[in-house]
């Protein structure tokens, strides 16, 4: 496509997050959002378009219609608009699509709990090679067999890798692809402990290895709903709830299109309007998901140019 530019969003899950599926009819009341082939966790584009506009909301125009229902025009431009006209007397609706086309987040890092190093950021080819292609960059992935790992010195315990409960044999990286890896990945986010200790604690497990602790190794927690006229459990109000634990790596790819309605700015430009609204320099602390008033969803959210990976 002519003029199309596309800038990478990381997300780093700060808190617990949870993006729910709605009700389910298994062990967990509420579920979080899953890809429906791999089973590996996903947050929807239309999460994150949500999050966007209510960020424009509140940067653009001085925060004019940071609490009202109205957007601002360069967010309207953005990310599309429903117009009401008058057509002989009646009222019609005119549907504008935003000029960002937003790919849904996908996980690029998972935590789990390690015998050393406290956890350990699991990864696998799969996810590295869809990374890879997603963003046109291309990535150093050490191969590991089933049931084996390639992991950062701070994991490792005689010889040994133990995730979870499973003690897993370390995999010979002979062409230090690893820490190659680490390298181009600690760029992703500005988090002071990604930063830090990425390359201590990475371990690239095999792609079903991973399959299984993206599905197994989630938060789930009891909520209950309290009647605020006694201050006590409502009857039946007890559920299970699912969540992506902090410290989680998830990425989406954001393409900028020439806008699809007449912009009145002289020469607006979507993509410096995006910039505008997420500076790739000290990126923002967005709340994504649910459960907001109770501190879950806090993630970093980092803008970066494919060109600067």
């Amino acid at each position: 496509m002519m003029n199309m530019k596309q800038h990478l969003l990381t997300i780093y899950t700060r808190t617990p997050l949870h993006v729910g599926s709605g009700t389910s009819v298994d062990v967990v009341d509420l579920p979080i959002m899953r890809e429906r082939i791999t089973g590996f966790p996903v947050i929807p584009a239309s999460s994150l378009k949500g999050v966007l506009l209510q960020l424009a909301r509140e940067k653009f125009d001085n925060g004019a219609h940071a609490r009202n229902s109205t957007k601002p025009d360069a967010a309207r431009v953005l990310f599309g608009d429903v117009e009401e006209t008058l057509e002989n007397g009646q009222k019609k609706q005119k549907s504008y699509a935003g000029c960002i086309q937003i790919m849904e987040a996908k996980i690029l890092a998972f935590p789990v709990r390690s015998l050393a190093g406290c956890f350990a950021w699991l990864t696998c080819p799969a996810v590295l090679e869809r990374f890879s292609r997603d963003v046109g960059k291309k990535l150093d992935i050490p191969a590991v067999a089933k049931d084996r790992v390639v992991p950062g010195a701070e994991l490792i315990v005689n010889n040994q890798v133990v995730l979870e409960e499973f003690a897993m044999d370390i995999q010979p990286d002979t062409n230090n692809q690893l820490a190659n890896l680490a390298k181009q990945l600690g760029k992703l986010s500005d988090d002071p402990l990604w930063k830090s200790k990425l390359a201590a604690r990475i371990a690239v497990v095999h792609d079903e290895n991973f399959q299984h602790f993206v599905t197994t190794c989630t938060e789930v927690v009891a909520r209950i709903k309290v009647d605020p006229a006694t201050r006590t459990v409502d009857e039946g109000a007890l559920f299970n709830q699912e969540n992506v634990p902090c410290e989680t790596m998830f990425y989406s790819v954001l393409t900028v299109l020439p806008p699809r309605r007449q912009v009145t700015e002289a020469g607006f430009d979507p993509s410096a309007k995006l910039a505008e609204l997420l500076p790739a320099a000290n990126p923002p602390i967005l709340q994504i998901g649910g459960d907001e008033t109770t501190g879950h969803g806090l993630c970093e959210v980092k803008r970066i140019e494919p060109n600067n990976l």
